[in-house]
Order: C-alpha cells, then sequence, then structure tokens
C-alpha cells in the first residue's frame, strides 16, 4: 500500500501530538515502514475525518496516551533502535520526508498528459481538445493532451507532423512541448512537423513564438511565415511558405512536388501504410508532380501507374513494386 500526500500531512499532524521531536521522527519512520501499522493509521484517519467535531477539545496528553498504546499493540510496530543510530534515522526520515515533498512539488507542476493519439502510418487522426481546439495528427505521429486544461495553461506534447487550430483564450495560453523546443500561442493555426533532421512551426493565421531549447533563442511569426532549424548543424532559417502545400495532408491530399519516384518513396509509405519499392533506375528517377485527393490506396495505384507510365506489382501484403510500364 502508497503512503499518500494526505496521509503524510495527517501523520504530521497527529504526530505533533506525541511529544519530543525525536517521538514525532519514529512515528513517522515507522508509518512509512510498517505495513501492519499504516493501515491501523487508515483505520484511525477514517474514523478521525467522518467522526462528527466534537463540542469540547481533545486533551493532547490523554491522545497522545491513546495512540502510543495502541501502537504498543501491535508486536512488530515498536521497532527500537541503538541511540548510536538515532541521529542517523533521524535524517534518514528527513530525507525521505523532503524527497516527498520535492517529488509531489514535481509531479503538480508537470502537466498530466493522460490522453495519447497515436496514428499509425496510413492514418491520419482528427481530435477536439478539452478547450475544442481541433487538432489533426498525421501518420506515423504522436499527440498526448490532459482530460482537462488547466485554469492557468494548456500544454500538449507532440512529436511527428501534427497541425493545431487552437481556440483563444488570453487567460490561457497555449503550448506545445516537442522534443528540443515549444510554441507559445494564444489562438492560431500552424502546423509542426518534427520528422526527419529539419523541424518546421507553419504558421497559417495569428502569432506564434518558438523557443528553441539548445540555443534560448525565442523567434516569433507571423502569418505565412515559417521556421526550419536543423538541430545537429544549428542552422536556423526563417521564410515564406505555402499554405495549401504544407497543410495538404490533413485534408487526406497526398501531395508530390516535383520529386522523384525514388525521393517519394516515403512520403507514399506513410500516407497509405504501405511499402512501395523501386529497384530499376530509371523508373526511380521518373519525377512525379502531381496531388492524389482522397483516393484510396488502389485509386492511387492506377493513378500513379498513368501519369508516371510505370507498372506496379504486388509481392506481398501490402507491399509493391513499381517496374517499367513494359514489364509483366
Amino acid at each position: 500500500m502508497d503512503i499518500s500526500k494526505e496521509d503524510i500531512k495527517c501523520a504530521r499532524k497527529l504526530s505533533g501530538e506525541l511529544g519530543t521531536d525525536q517521538e514525532q521522527s519514529m512515528f513517522e519512520v515507522n508509518l512509512l515502514l510498517d505495513d501492519s501499522l499504516r493501515e491501523r493509521f487508515q483505520d484511525y484517519k477514517l474514523v478521525w475525518d467522518c467522526y462528527p467535531k466534537p463540542s469540547l477539545p481533545l486533551r493532547k496528553e490523554h491522545f497522545a496516551k491513546r495512540v502510543r498504546e495502541e501502537i504498543s499493540q501491535e508486536p512488530n510496530s515498536k521497532r527500537i533502535f541503538p541511540n548510536s543510530k538515532m541521529k542517523t534515522l533521524v535524517a534518514v526520515a528527513a530525507a525521505i520526508l523532503v524527497g516527498f515533498v520535492v517529488h509531489w512539488s514535481i509531479q503538480d507542476n508537470e502537466p498530466k498528459y493522460t490522453n495519447h493519439i497515436i496514428a499509425l502510418k496510413g492514418e491520419r487522426k482528427q481530435v477536439t481538445l478539452p478547450d475544442g481546439s481541433q487538432i489533426m495528427v498525421n501518420a506515423n505521429s504522436e499527440l498526448k493532451y490532459p482530460e482537462v486544461f488547466t485554469e492557468a495553461k494548456r500544454d500538449v506534447w507532440m512529436q511527428g507532423e501534427v497541425y493545431f487550430d487552437i481556440m483563444k483564450d488570453a487567460g490561457r495560453p497555449f503550448t506545445v512541448k516537442a522534443n528540443g523546443f515549444e510554441v507559445q500561442v494564444l489562438g492560431t493555426k500552424f502546423n509542426v512537423n518534427t520528422k526527419g533532421k529539419a523541424k518546421t512551426v507553419s504558421l497559417e493565421s495569428g502569432k506564434v513564438q518558438v523557443s528553441l531549447e539548445d540555443s534560448g533563442d525565442k523567434i516569433q511569426l507571423r502569418p505565412k511565415e515559417e521556421l526550419s532549424w536543423n538541430a545537429e548543424t544549428g542552422e536556423v532559417v526563417k521564410r515564406n511558405f505555402d499554405v495549401s502545400k504544407t497543410t495538404a495532408w490533413k485534408d487526406n491530399i497526398l501531395l508530390l512536388h516535383d520529386l522523384t519516384l525514388e525521393e517519394a518513396l516515403l512520403a507514399i509509405n506513410e500516407f497509405y501504410g504501405a511499402e512501395f519499392m523501386v529497384s530499376d533506375s530509371v523508373v526511380a528517377n521518373k519525377r512525379v508532380n502531381a496531388a492524389f485527393e482522397d483516393q484510396d490506396l488502389d485509386q492511387f495505384i492506377q493513378t500513379l501507374e498513368f501519369i508516371a507510365d510505370v507498372k506496379i506489382l504486388k509481392i506481398g501484403p501490402k507491399k509493391f513494386s513499381i517496374a517499367p510500364s513494359d514489364e509483366k
């Protein structure tokens, strides 16, 4: 049985009635170490919490005597330590209690992500956050967020590629946390992509501030501006971008903009959750410039065969080979 934060508070309150500092420390240490004593303490705590408030105050010395008597009735709950070890024991007890306080303090300040959305290859998932914000999670990406946002802030965590349409709330800033950076907003639409070496934040509307963890830089973006940085080289670029191309995926559009088939394989495989391969060098260097909108896998194969003049052969479950059109 784990001892809760409220139990420690109550134990301190009760142990304050036990007399000396040494007796208080012994009571708290025994409470932490002895399961049977802790169970008895839980019983007394339940009675204490539920019993009506007395019209007359309890006499401290009488209460302390009862507690000591009840503890001594447990054969294994009374622990006797040599005097030479008492100071060490008290120090250990203090360290344990301080550790609990620090642990709880950290937990209270950390966002509690109770919801975890994972979009596998070939999937795109739409999510409505507790504040009404609309989120689209791209294939091979993740989003974590709490069941309810606090009164002071709205924090989420992501990796991969996620599109955000955030409800405006001036009293509660919205923060997107990712490995190596944060994006702070009030109400806006933007895309975050952490795939590959270059990470990007692309702002469609509103205003955001990107905080880079390594350099400590804080960079503000205006609509139609994009921030791209390479975590390995440290290169940071701020530039304009085409919103329709960057966010096409959220509208179920696979956009292949002037790519060779070999270069397009990663995007194709991720979008459809399949494995396409090219073994022929001539086919690998064929260029594709097309948008595949609301097409399922079979429709995509037929369209790609036509526009690229290739033959797509099925070689296994969701595994395909792209070959020259005259190959049988």
